[in-house]
Order: C-alpha cells, then structure tokens, then sequence
C-alpha cells in the first residue's frame, strides 16, 4: 500500500502540470483578448465571396480570388492552405478553420451551416453585414480598457525610469516587482475568470443588465434563428442537431446553454413550440411566433423573421450606443492619465 510520501511527489507533479497548463491557457486567453478581431477584413472577404458564390458558385475559384487581398492580415496568413484543401477534398470549413483562433466564434458554425444548407451565398451576405454592423462598436469597446491599460502600463515604466535617472537603483527594483507583481495577478484573475465557471455566471448577469442584456440577446437571437431559418429549409438533419449547430454561434455562454435546452426538449419528444418554451430570455413574442408558425407549417419563415426582426433592433442599439462609447473611451483615457501623473507626483514628493 503506498504511504503518503510515495503519492506525494505524483501530487506535486499533477499540480504543477494543471497549474502550467492553467497559465498556458490563461496567457493564450489574454492574448487573444488584447488581439482585435479584423472585422474590417473579414466583412469585406465575405462580401466578396458571396459574390462569388452567386456568381461562379466555385469555391476554390472563390477562395483564390478573395483571400488574395488579405495575404498580408494575420487571417489571410493562415488561410494560405485553404485552396489547396478544398483541391484535396475538404470542406470550406475545414478550409478556413486554421484562422479560428483569429475569427468570431460565430464565423465557423455559419459557414458549416451555410455548407450543409447548400446557401453559402446567403451565409456570406448574412456575415458581411453582421461583421459590419459589429466592427466600430466593438472597437469603441476594446478601447475603453485597452487604451487607459496601455497608460497605466506606460506610467509604471515611466516611473521605474524616473527612479533610475534619479540614482535610486534599488527603488527602481522595488517598483519594478512591485509593478510586475501587480499586473502579473490581474492578469491570473483575468484569466482564471476567463476559463472558469465564473465566466458563465458574468454572462449571466450580462444578458439580465437593462440595455446591454438585450442587445446580447438580439445579438445571439439573430445570428441562431438564420441558421435556424436555413438548416430547417433544407430538412436534411435532425432539429437537435440544427440547434445544436445554431447554438454555437452564440458568444454568450449562458445564452448558449439556454438555447441547448431546446434540443434536449427534442430529443424527449416535445414539439417545437415546447422546445423553445424552455429557453427563458426568448420574449412571449417570439414564443408565439414560433407556435404559429409551428402550426401553420412556415418555420423556416417564422425563424427567419424572428432573424430579421432581431437583426433590425440590434442595428438600431448599436448606432445608438456607438456615440455612447466613444465619449466613454475618452472618459477613461482622461481618468487612466490623471491616475498616472498622480502616481508619478506622489513619486516625487
């Protein structure tokens, strides 16, 4: 029987491999987060190859035409293969999937759907205007923590040096880890929020807050009933399947797991009305569209109107909101350097 000595080393080892692959993850995580998704690109790549697609209706053709202007972007970079797997066999999927760490996570599920509905014209039209519509205020959005961070970094340093032109080498060192400490356990919580089952619970509070809740449920609402609207006009899968499909093109976790619902409401036999009766952000009217159109035999344009209807409020709010953001950005850039110059006169006295 081993004694606890004998386990202890294999704990250690254990520990020391989940915490290196915590921090591996986490790094990645926040990595990815400081890195701006190029909705820019990927708007006008989709515009273009949906103009193919109506047009040639070739994919390697397509792909050779409208990834040439993005050879030069992070995406167009690791896309440089995707002619050559679709000559091979594969899916445009598979095609593009080396850039997923580089794309929305709606961007995937929407091409595969757009592939298995056999609607790749539609899919493209569909993320050209989505990408377009979410470009500048998610820009506006990364820049109201973005920029005061890259401030109050800038001030940190500023501070070290000031410290070293002064002589005081071993207060320089004393700052420098003091600053290195701090911003190295910011960025574990960041991360281990990130990763954690606590990210399910930020989501939820996200889609239950006034005006940003519902945004993120029209968000997620528009991009899941086209798929939706799309897979169900081609009937060739299973309706928990095609959930299951549209679901992962939902950003929100707990939005996500919310629609899940429905699937497993399918697979123990309910109808669709019953379904979707199970998913708690969706509206009374959006409930009853779909049992209308259960009823009268028009899913695919109930979903698609539900779409629709989602898809025009979400373009109202963000036009909206986009002002709102920008005077918030120039908020915290005042507040993150007055912040800063206060540190540096405190350093000083």
């Amino acid at each position: 029987m081993p004694t606890p000595s004998d386990r202890t080393p294999n704990g250690y080892a254990e520990l020391l491999a989940w915490l290196h692959s915590i921090g591996k993850k986490g790094t990645r995580g926040l990595y990815l987060c400081v890195r701006s998704t190029d909705y820019q690109s990927l708007s006008e790549f989709s515009r273009n190859f949906g103009v193919c697609m109506k047009t040639v209706a070739d994919v390697k053709k397509g792909l050779e035409l409208c990834i040439r202007p993005m050879r030069r972007t992070p995406i167009g970079r690791r896309w440089t293969a995707a002619v050559e797997t679709v000559q091979q066999g594969g899916t445009l999927t598979e095609a593009l999937s080396p850039a997923h760490e580089f794309l929305p996570s709606f961007y995937l599920p929407l091409v595969q759907a757009g592939e298995q509905s056999g609607r790749l014209a539609e899919v493209f039209q569909f993320l050209h205007e989505h990408c377009k519509a979410l470009h500048e205020p998610l820009t506006n959005l990364r820049r109201t923590w973005l920029l005061p961070l890259a401030i109050l970094v800038a001030g940190s340093v500023f501070r070290i040096l000031i410290c070293l032109l002064n002589g005081d080498v071993i207060l320089a060192i004393q700052l420098a880890f003091s600053e290195a400490l701090g911003w190295a356990l910011t960025a574990l919580i960041l991360g281990l929020v990130m990763l954690s089952p606590i990210r399910y619970s930020i989501d939820q509070i996200r889609l239950s807050l006034p005006l940003v809740g519902t945004l993120e449920q029209e968000i997620a609402m528009h991009r899941f009933f086209r798929v939706m609207s799309m897979m169900y006009a081609v009937g060739e899968h299973r309706v928990e399947f095609m959930i299951r499909l549209a679901a992962e093109t939902v950003n929100n976790r707990a939005a996500r797991i919310d629609l899940e619902k429905a699937a497993i409401a399918i697979e123990n036999q309910q109808t669709m009305a019953e379904a979707f009766r199970r998913v708690r952000f969706l509206s009374a009217q959006t409930q009853t569209t779909i049992t209308t159109a259960e009823h009268s035999g028009t899913l695919e344009q109930g979903f698609q109107h539900i779409s629709d209807e989602a898809g025009t409020s979400m373009a109202m709010k963000l036009r909206w909101i986009q002002p709102i953001l920008f005077r918030l950005v120039v908020l915290m850039v005042a507040l993150s350097i007055l912040s800063t110059l206060l540190k540096i006169v405190l350093g000083l006295m």
